[in-house]
């Protein structure tokens, strides 16, 4: 945070720099951000860089790029206008209901919006889901991002997942950014004039689509990827030879151990 206390920087600089940083607030830490810059920054200079109207804007424009937006616009299971639109009105409810059962964990909040377009003269339907889970007093906090695009006359179904994790525990602050792309695939369609029971039967399909999506494409990779750091990540950003002379075990066994034993040893039954 050197510029902010460099006299030759000029304040759009400063300013544009701190939007940088707040828009790379992690999940539910927003004002906790903004708080530790009113503490860095120079106090001449606090209100003219955090002034309100540029922390609203900067604000707005966070929630809209990690669809925090969504809980603030919706209120219950999920929310949209279906405008009759007996298909919407089925997933809209199917929605609800997969939300509830996949994000349920103690301290978790979740919320889905749908909206309707014409696309190329062709009806669509956009669906966007975020859920956050935010545990600061066991230092972590987590969002999840999905948005996915539904043709009803043809059962084209795209989407594309974002996510992000955050840990700084023991000194550390380590953010992980995943985003993945899902391949169009097809549900089946879908029409206003549809009995009510096709209709929930399509709507179900594409929630069990979102599912395996979520299952294969993303959850599998992320259990692929932590499982592969050891041999592909970490091992990269320690050096061969530590300075003790002593490679690096790289079995987790022995080091939580030792780890435990040291937590349960009295250091004062040893005391003189």
């Amino acid at each position: 945070f050197f510029f902010f206390e460099t006299m030759t920087m000029t304040a759009e600089t400063n300013q544009a720099t701190i939007r940088i940083i707040l828009l790379a607030s992690p999940p539910g830490q927003f004002d906790i951000i903004v708080e530790d810059l009113r503490s860095l920054l120079p106090k001449s200079s606090i209100s003219s860089l955090l002034e309100p109207n540029f922390v609203s804007a900067v604000r707005s424009e966070w929630e809209a790029a990690t669809g925090n937006s969504i809980l603030a616009a919706v209120s219950g299971d999920g929310a949209g206008n279906d405008d009759g639109d007996g298909c919407i009105t089925s997933l809209s409810k199917a929605m609800g209901d997969y939300l509830a059962s996949k994000f349920s964990s103690p301290g978790t909040r979740a919320a889905h919006v749908m909206t309707a377009s014409t696309v190329d003269d062709t009806p669509t339907l956009t669906i966007a889901i975020y859920a956050e889970r935010i545990d600061l007093h066991n230092h972590y906090a987590g969002s999840w991002k999905g948005c996915y695009t539904i043709c009803p006359s043809s059962g084209s179904l795209s989407g594309n997942i974002s996510i992000c994790a955050h840990t700084f525990e023991n000194g550390g602050n380590v953010q992980l950014h995943s985003n993945i792309s899902l391949e169009a695939t097809n549900v089946g369609t879908c029409s206003p004039s549809d009995g009510i029971d096709k209709q929930s039967s399509w709507a179900s399909a594409v929630t069990r689509e979102i599912e395996i999506w979520e299952e294969k494409e993303v959850m599998q990779n992320l259990a692929d990827m932590y499982e592969n750091q050891l041999e592909s990540a970490l091992k990269r950003l320690r050096r061969v030879m530590p300075i003790t002379r002593t490679k690096m075990d790289w079995n987790i066994l022995p080091h939580r151990m030792v780890q435990t034993l040291g937590e349960g040893h009295d250091k004062d039954k040893f005391k003189h």
